[in-house]
């Protein structure tokens, strides 16, 4: 340590260093070698301050030096721009991200952005800096500050830049006053007396006031609390939009900007909290924060993962709302909706029946590849659209909708973690009305297709051969019939994705009233026939887009696999149980082979709910800011409930059975 702390002294006594270069050789002396290890670092950090703390003449001019470039640096631009989401959206950011990869621009003076990208340039450097404890960067940060020459012009400048700051914040929230989704959502915005506009009033006087007089911070306590009433009616109002926004629809923009919003928001309070507390004790650990969270944003600066996440959170936020609002409708909880949903699932079932009967003709037409696909990816599409228009329930769209009440309904815990008894509530809940929409599905798939192929074969030809029936039974083989439920479920979750989608979109755009004062349909039908046309097509728009977009998913996915020469196709558990009907009178199966093959087609129902129901859940919990926790301590509950209660995982509560 001895050895490299008198290297360190000999590149800081080179006058032809910057003061960058030189705090960068301070920060490359204490960084440790294992991000695990900190006690090296704890040391070299003490040697640091014991050399600022002895005035030696070179201490002195890297001091003063530091804190003339903290004069001349723009604190306030760095302070209000450092991880707030950019207005240019999610396309300039990561273009601008790709570009800087490859060319960085040039250091601007003053600019923070420059000073940590040099200072802490490796990955890990957020890991170790936020594992040091806030009073070692208090004492460190402080001792190398320690300018007796410039200290005073130092805390005036940050004083001012820290107003600057709060004005700035203030008027981009104000600006948001006439953005046009927000207006669409509360026209109350465009009052004069908002409380955007009202936070900027007071804060601009505030700040004049504060500049002009040099008063006493104590004195200006009413000030500070007034501020904060008008910041809280902000946040509230930035609620209220997110809660207007599920019924009039929100679009990625529209949450985008709100996420913006709210982060300027909470920016502005930390801002105004360093204010109130300036040149106080109470004021570093927030700075020592600052500091903390500069360094996290600047390892991902470039980052075009970073921005991924981010765009894909913003993105899960505004299609899960409405997937959550709809999900109540898949969980029964008394007698009377399970046996609902099983009738519902039957009818759909039975739909399917005739679904597969239509693709096996389709197959068997000799039609070439690029027909065959359009007429089978029709087939899904419109049948799935005609099942949901006769209001009957497909098994496995359910998790793609349930995963997002589930999320909605879960509270929260500590540092947002995932309240799991209320998770295993809901699985088991859930899990029960699978059941029954599965069942459904199966049964009435199974004996429509065992009917239609005995008519058949009674008054007309055999609908499949023998070797083709062989080969639909073969494809109910685990492998690779499990990977293409796999793929199956896959498609379920996206189009769970896109009903949500497409809900906001009708909100969004205002559908019925759209629909309603259409000007052909005025001409030919009367007022109360277009009311309840607009009003149906409107309720139901994301649930026609998600079955039909899952339909053409499903009939195409065989295509892809042809023309890139790979083994992909899809398994679903009611077409698979369709078409085990529709073989077995084909084919001579004993009542054991028969068996072993319904067992294999309950296998891809449940790969195909538990692929679609994981990547649902997952997506939910990242648009709510909340996350799952330890899979084995869930699995834990989850197996304990089921031992105490295992019918309760098929059948409705007994309780309940009696009160209905």
């Amino acid at each position: 340590m001895q050895e490299e702390f008198k290297k360190l002294l000999q590149s800081l006594d080179n006058d032809d260093l910057f003061v960058i270069e030189k705090l960068a050789y301070i920060i490359d002396f204490i960084r440790p070698l294992d991000v695990k290890e900190l006690s090296d670092t704890l040391d070299a950090m003490e040697h640091v301050r014991g050399f600022f703390h002895s005035k030696e003449s070179v201490a002195v001019s890297i001091s003063d030096a530091i804190n003339l470039w903290l004069i001349d640096s723009k604190t306030s631009s760095n302070i209000t721009t450092l991880g707030i989401l950019s207005r240019d959206g999610f396309r300039h950011e990561t273009s601008e991200r790709f570009y800087n990869k490859f060319l960085p621009s040039p250091p601007k003076k003053g600019d923070f952005k420059y000073l940590f990208a040099t200072l802490f340039s490796k990955a890990n450097d957020p890991v170790w800096v936020s594992a040091i404890e806030d009073a070692k960067w208090i004492a460190f940060l402080s001792a190398i500050l320690s300018s007796q020459k410039y200290s005073q012009k130092v805390k005036d400048h940050l004083f001012t830049e820290f107003l600057y700051a709060a004005e700035i914040l203030s008027i981009w929230i104000a600006s948001e006053e006439f953005d046009e989704n927000f207006i669409r959502l509360d026209d109350t915005l465009l009052n004069r007396d908002s409380a955007f506009i009202a936070l900027q009033r007071d804060i601009s006087d505030f700040a004049r006031k504060v500049q002009a007089a040099k008063i006493d911070l104590e004195s200006a306590e009413m000030d500070f609390q007034h501020i904060q009433v008008l910041i809280k009616q902000c946040s509230d109002q930035v609620t209220s939009l997110k809660k207007k926004s599920i019924n009039r629809g929100i679009s990625v923009d529209l949450t985008y900007e709100l996420e913006r919003l709210a982060q300027i928001i909470q920016r502005l309070k930390d801002v105004l909290e360093l204010i109130k507390k300036f040149d106080t004790p109470e004021s570093y650990p927030l700075l020592v924060e600052l500091f903390k969270a500069a360094v996290q944003k600047n390892a991902t600066r470039n980052s075009l993962y970073a921005i991924y996440q981010q765009n894909i959170k913003i993105l899960a936020k505004s299609v899960t709302n409405n997937a959550s609002e709809h999900g109540d409708h898949y969980i029964t909880d008394n007698l009377r909706q399970y046996i609902r949903m099983f009738l519902s699932a039957s009818g759909a079932g039975a739909v399917i029946a005739i679904m597969a009967l239509i693709k096996i003709f389709i197959l068997q037409a000799g039609l070439s590849e690029a027909v065959q696909t359009l007429l089978s990816s029709l087939n899904y599409g419109l049948g799935f659209v005609f099942i949901h228009m006769l209001g009957f329930t497909v098994a496995t769209k359910q998790p793609a909708m349930t995963a997002s009440t589930f999320a909605k309904a879960v509270e929260k815990g500590d540092k947002n973690k995932a309240d799991q008894k209320k998770l295993v509530e809901l699985i088991i809940q859930v899990n029960r009305s699978q059941f029954a929409a599965v069942m459904g599905n199966v049964i009435l798939a199974l004996a429509v297709s065992f009917g239609l192929a005995f008519l058949f074969m009674r008054f007309g030809e055999a609908i499949l051969s023998s070797s083709q029936s062989a080969y639909y039974l073969q494809g109910l083989q685990p492998y690779p019939a499990l990977l293409f439920a796999a793929i199956a479920g896959v498609w379920l979750f996206c189009s769970g994705l896109i009903a949500g989608y497409f809900d906001n979109r009708a909100n969004l755009l205002d559908l019925q009233g759209r629909y309603f004062h259409h000007p052909l349909l005025k001409k030919i039908l009367p007022n109360h026939t277009r009311e309840k046309l607009s009003r149906y097509i409107h309720d139901n728009y994301g649930a026609f887009a998600g079955n039909f977009f899952f339909g053409i998913l499903l009939g195409v996915t065989p295509f892809i696999g042809s023309l890139l020469n790979l083994p992909l196709d899809i398994r679903h558990v009611a077409f698979s149980t369709a078409n085990l009907g529709y073989s077995t009178l084909h084919a001579d199966l004993s009542v054991v082979e028969f068996l072993l093959s319904f067992v294999f087609v309950l296998m891809i129902g449940f790969v195909n709910l538990t692929v679609s129901f994981i990547l649902a859940l997952k997506v939910s919990l990242m648009s709510r800011d909340a996350y799952f926790g330890s899979f084995f301590s869930f699995l834990k509950l989850l197996v304990m409930e089921s031992l105490k209660r295992p019918h309760h995982l098929f059948f409705p509560p007994k309780e309940l059975k009696e009160e209905e």
